[in-house]
């Protein structure tokens, strides 16, 4: 399995656009289909915008396998409109110095492209609320925060901050109460509870320029042992910005459990565990995590000519 992630910058588009975008497999023999993988979310009033979905899908290694990337405007009540597309061959890019590599688009502008094998299972359940968050807009009005997860990848291209979940915006509130989230282990931490990763409250500006109201830095194990009520400080160039609240955070993993009665079947239950159940995984490196990271393989062949091997016509 591996994990595909995305950015554009600069979309050629007069005024502004609502541009979301649309990822397919293409087909690469006669008998297949192109299959589309899924959508993004909109990004309203940005011609430079960085997804936060994460797209996951099966690959083979040595199997050629493209992705198309169709970049559309959003137009309401209407036909939305092309902005461009591009493809990228999955082998090249996982080939590619860090897993990641930038490709012009058609009508104009660039998206880059970023690949990692998907190493992990399960899903982690969370809700958080704001407490007294730094206001950014002034004395006449209120901000309007939401907040991002954002995991630190370490490649042979050195450190990467991706952006791998994006919550919802509370419209004027200081103290707000997002709604309940879930996402993949494999996306958040790739199956290392302790990898630390950040949580980054902005003010929402719909010109898509959104400003910082701070973070802090936390990891799977920290959540679901602090989880409760828990406060945690949120952190804005240094000084104190407010505090964040986590209500809850539960780990779903998958459990083989072998029916009793039958003695063949094999089912994957899911549950709810508590800290001291998390396990603690050591991932073996595969071949894939060589050429990632930058591994490089020469072949050298030889033919013996001499006259005592036989005629070589």
């Amino acid at each position: 399995m591996a994990r595909f992630a995305f950015l554009t910058h600069s979309l050629y588009h007069q005024g502004t656009s609502d541009p979301f975008a649309v990822v397919t497999q293409v087909a690469t023999t006669a008998d297949e289909r192109p299959r589309v993988i899924g959508k993004t979310e909109i990004v309203k009033n940005n011609l430079s915008p960085h997804w936060a979905k994460i797209f996951t899908f099966e690959y083979q290694l040595g199997t050629p396998a493209k992705l198309a990337i169709n970049i559309f405007d959003e137009v309401r009540k209407s036909d939305n409109k092309s902005m461009g597309s591009t493809v990228f061959e999955v082998d090249s890019l996982l080939s590619a110095r860090g897993g990641t590599k930038t490709k012009k688009i058609r009508n104009g502008g660039t998206v880059t492209a970023v690949i990692r094998k998907s190493q992990g299972a399960g899903v982690l359940r969370f809700k958080m609320s704001g407490e007294g968050l730094k206001n950014q807009e002034g004395f006449l009005r209120k901000s309007d925060p939401f907040f991002e997860l954002v995991r630190r990848d370490d490649t042979a291209g050195g450190a990467t901050f991706n952006t791998v979940f994006r919550s919802e915006v509370v419209k004027d509130n200081l103290s707000p109460d997002w709604k309940q989230a879930s996402i993949e282990l494999s996306q958040l931490c790739g199956g290392n509870f302790d990898l630390p990763f950040f949580v980054k409250i902005y003010d929402h500006e719909s010109d898509g320029k959104h400003e910082s109201m701070g973070q802090f830095e936390t990891t799977v194990n920290a959540m679901v042992q602090g989880a409760g009520n828990a406060s945690i400080p949120v952190k804005l160039k240094g000084k104190d910005a407010g505090t964040v609240v986590l209500h809850k955070a539960e780990l779903s993993l998958p459990q083989s459990t072998e029916s009793s009665e039958e003695g063949v079947e094999e089912e994957m239950a899911q549950m709810s565990v508590s800290p001291s159940a998390i396990p603690r995984t050591a991932n073996k490196p595969t071949f894939i995590d060589y050429v990632s990271g930058g591994c490089q393989l020469n072949v050298t062949v030889a033919i013996d000519f001499t006259g005592s091997n036989g005629s070589y016509c």
